[in-house]
C-alpha cells in the first residue's frame, strides 16, 4: 500500500511539474518529495522486518524518520503552493526568496522539535535554553554566519538588486546569478562564479544596471597642454559620435576635469545598451582616440622631469595666421581697405592674432577701450543691455552676431567712447586685435587716414542710428497694432475726424 502510495505521488508530481512549465511558472520542489517517495516504502518494509527481532528502539527510529521525511516534503510543497505560486499568478505581492526560506526552515526546525519530543521524550528546546555555555559557543562559532544571515535579510528586503542585474562591487563585477540565505553568486565576465558574503556586500555597497536600462561609464584621459581644450573637446566628442555602441541618447558629454601634472585630463560619459559592452566600449574609445591624435601630430603625455627656461608654446588656432593672411583680411575690411599695399603690411605687423574660448566675453557694455578687432574665424553674439546696470552680469538681449572678416570696437578705438555693446563668443574665435598704439606710426606718417577713417565712422554711426530708428518704428506700429486687435478697432477709428 506504501508503495502505491509513492508512485501515485510521484506521477502526481510530475504532472504538476508539466503543467508549470507549460504554463511558464516555477515547478514545484521535487527532490525532496521525491527522495521521501522512494525512502519511505524502504523504511517501512525494514520497520516490519526488524519488529519481528523485538528492536523497539530501533522500530521508533524508523517511525519517527518515515514522519520527517512525510513532513519535510509536505512543507516544501506547501511553502511553494502558498507562498510563490500565487505571486507568479498575480494574486499578491512576491515574498522575497530569503523570507520563504526562512519560514520553511523554521516550520521544519519547530515539526522536528516537536516530533523527537513526542517520539523520545526529549526537550531539545529547554536543553538549548539552559545552556549558557551552549549558547555563547554557538554565538561566538556562527559570529561571521550570522552576520551574512541577517545580510542576506537585508538584501531581500531592501531588494538593491535582482538576479540578472549587473553589479559593480569594486573587487569583482557581473550578472547576479543567485542571492542565497548567505552568498551572493555572480558570473563575471571570464564566465566563472564569483561568490560574495552578503555581509560585505553591505558594507562596501555596489553600483547596479539593470539588463534594459542605458549604462553609462566615465573614462578620464589625460592630453597634451599644447593641444588647446576647445580642439580637444571637439575630437573626443567626434570619436564618441562615430562610435556605433554609443549611444546617441542619453548624449554623450566631455569636459575638462582637471589640469594635471603632465597633462589635461578630460573626462567622457559615454552610454551604451548593455553592461557587458563596458570594458570593450572602453577599449574601442581608447584604441581610436589614440589613433585620432596621431593624425593631428599629437599624442598621449607621459609623465616627465625636463628644465624650460619658458613653457612649451601652444598648438593655438591664432598661431597659424601669417603676414598675408592679416594683409588679405584688413584689406577686406571697410575701415582699412582704403589703404595702399605698404600701409597694409605696416599695420599688419603691428597687429595680433589671438585665441577665445567659446563662452568668453570679449568686450563688455559700458567698459572703455582702446582696441578694435576683426574676426578671424568663428562667430561671436552681440548683446546689448537696456536697463541701467548693463554690467550687472547679464549679456542683455542678443542684437546681433558676427562672422569672418566682421569688425567691432571702432568706435572705442576712434574716439575713446565707452563700449556699446558687450561681445560673447558662440565657439572658439579667433581674432585679429589693432590697438591705438598700432595706429599711431601709420597715422603720423600719413594723416590723411585719419580723415578718411572718420568718415568711415560717421557713415556707420549713422547707418546704426538709422536702424535704431527703424526698430523704434516698427515696435511703435506693432504696439498700435496689438491695442487696435485688443480694443477691436479699425485702423481709422484711432483718429478724431
Amino acid at each position: 500500500m506504501t508503495l502505491v502510495l509513492s508512485l501515485l505521488a510521484i506521477l502526481a508530481l510530475l504532472g504538476l511539474h508539466r503543467i508549470c512549465k507549460l504554463q511558464q511558472l516555477s515547478p514545484p520542489p521535487l527532490r525532496m518529495p521525491f527522495i521521501a517517495a522512494v525512502t519511505i516504502p524502504l523504511l517501512t518494509l525494514l520497520g516490519k522486518i526488524v519488529s519481528y527481532g523485538g528492536l523497539p528502539v530501533l522500530v521508533g527510529s524508523l517511525t519517527t524518520a518515515i514522519t520527517l521525511l512525510w513532513a519535510f516534503s509536505i512543507i516544501r510543497l506547501l511553502s511553494w503552493a502558498i507562498l510563490q505560486l500565487p505571486a507568479e499568478l498575480g494574486w499578491w505581492k512576491p515574498t522575497a526568496k530569503i523570507l520563504r526560506d526562512l519560514i520553511t526552515l523554521a516550520i521544519i526546525t519547530t515539526v522536528t522539535l516537536v516530533v523527537i519530543h513526542r517520539d523520545f521524550k526529549v526537550n531539545l528546546v529547554g536543553l538549548a535554553a539552559t545552556s549558557a555555555v551552549v549558547t555563547a559557543v554557538l554565538g561566538l562559532a556562527a559570529q561571521e554566519t550570522l552576520k551574512n544571515l541577517f545580510a542576506g535579510i537585508s538584501l531581500q528586503v531592501d531588494s538593491p538588486f535582482e538576479e540578472g542585474d549587473w553589479i559593480d562591487l569594486g573587487f569583482t563585477r557581473g550578472v547576479v546569478t543567485s542571492l542565497r540565505l548567505m552568498t551572493t553568486r555572480i558570473r563575471v565576465l571570464d564566465g566563472s562564479i564569483t561568490v560574495v558574503p552578503n555581509s560585505r556586500i553591505t558594507m562596501e555597497g555596489l553600483r547596479r544596471f539593470k539588463p534594459d536600462e542605458p549604462v553609462g561609464q566615465m573614462i578620464d584621459l589625460g592630453l597634451d597642454y599644447g593641444l588647446p581644450p576647445r580642439q580637444a573637446i571637439q575630437l573626443l566628442q567626434r570619436t564618441l559620435q562615430h562610435n556605433r555602441k554609443v549611444l546617441r541618447h542619453p548624449t554623450p558629454k566631455v569636459w575638462v576635469s582637471a589640469f594635471a601634472d603632465s597633462s589635461i585630463t578630460y573626462r567622457l560619459l559615454t552610454w551604451q545598451s548593455s553592461a557587458l559592452e563596458l570594458q570593450p566600449l572602453k577599449s574601442d574609445l581608447l584604441e581610436q582616440i589614440w589613433y585620432a591624435l596621431h593624425r593631428i601630430d599629437q599624442s598621449i603625455p607621459y609623465p616627465i622631469r625636463d628644465i624650460r627656461t619658458q613653457p612649451s608654446p601652444a598648438r593655438l588656432p591664432s598661431r597659424d595666421v601669417n603676414l598675408k593672411q592679416k594683409q588679405r583680411l584688413l584689406a577686406s575690411t571697410e575701415i582699412f581697405g582704403h589703404l595702399n599695399e605698404n600701409q597694409l603690411i605696416t599695420l599688419a605687423q603691428s597687429a595680433t592674432c589671438q585665441s577665445f574660448a567659446p563662452g568668453e566675453t570679449v568686450v563688455r557694455q559700458k567698459e572703455r577701450g582702446d582696441t578694435l578687432y576683426i574676426v578671424v574665424s568663428g562667430m561671436l553674439e552681440v548683446f546689448q543691455a537696456t536697463g541701467t546696470n548693463p554690467s550687472s552680469g547679464l549679456p542683455g538681449q542678443r542684437v546681433a552676431s558676427l562672422e569672418a572678416a566682421d569688425i567691432f570696437g571702432e568706435m572705442a578705438l576712434c574716439t575713446g567712447e565707452a563700449r556699446s555693446a558687450s561681445v560673447i563668443c558662440k565657439d572658439e574665435c579667433v581674432l585679429l586685435e589693432i590697438e591705438r598704439k598700432h595706429l599711431l606710426p601709420l597715422l603720423e606718417e600719413h594723416p590723411e587716414i585719419l580723415e578718411r577713417m572718420g568718415t568711415i565712422i560717421a557713415g556707420r554711426r549713422e547707418q546704426l542710428k538709422a536702424i535704431k530708428e527703424n526698430r523704434a518704428e516698427s515696435r511703435r506700429l506693432a504696439l498700435i497694432s496689438r491695442m487696435q486687435r485688443l480694443f477691436r478697432l479699425s485702423g481709422q477709428d484711432l483718429w478724431p475726424k
